[in-house]
Parts: C-alpha cells; structure tokens; sequence
C-alpha cells in the first residue's frame, strides 16, 4: 500500500471516528442539561472522556485537510517537506488544545 493510499484510509478512519464522538458528545451535552441519560455518567464523559480523543481525531482529521488542498494548490514541489510543515502544524495545533485544556 502506498503513502498516500494509507494517509487516504488514515482520513476516512478519523473522519468517521470523528463523527461517532462529535454525536456522544452531543448526547452527553444533552444528558447533562435535559438528563436524557444519568447527568453524572453524561457530565464525566462530557468533561473528562471525550476531549482528548475529540481532540486528538480533530486535529489529525484538520492536518490531513490543510495537507490535499496544499497539494491540490501545488504550494510546495516536495512532498516530504510539505509532510514535516504538516506534521508541525498538527503537533502545535495539538500542543495548544491539550495546553488550554489542562491549564
């Protein structure tokens, strides 16, 4: 499988992952405030378990994005240096959201 097959399945794979946490957080959201579920269990998976995979899935899913319209717009002529920009946009977009999340 190639590089760019496997960043193909990689998207796919976060974009989907994505959507199943994005509606539980939703669900949790509700729960908390409508008490559709036990607004304890709803606020612990709202505020402790779901940000960091939510997180984590969104920046990735982001990354892979800026990455096929760089390459649609021909901003750069080497595919590994586009890699490594990417790479360090999506770590410091990482950083900042776990940062402002724990502090």
């Amino acid at each position: 499988m190639s590089k760019e097959r496997l960043f193909v399945k990689l998207n796919r794979f976060s974009a989907w992952t994505l959507l199943i946490l994005i509606i539980i957080f939703i669900i949790s959201g509700y729960g908390m405030t409508k008490g559709i579920i036990n607004p304890v269990f709803s606020k612990y998976l709202h505020e402790v378990l779901l940000p960091i995979p939510l997180f984590v899935f969104f920046v990735f899913h982001v990354g892979m994005g800026i990455r096929y319209a760089f390459l649609r717009w021909n901003l750069f002529n080497d595919k590994k240096v586009l890699d490594i920009y990417i790479f360090i946009i999506t770590l410091s977009l990482l950083v900042l959201f776990l940062w402002l999340y724990f502090f």
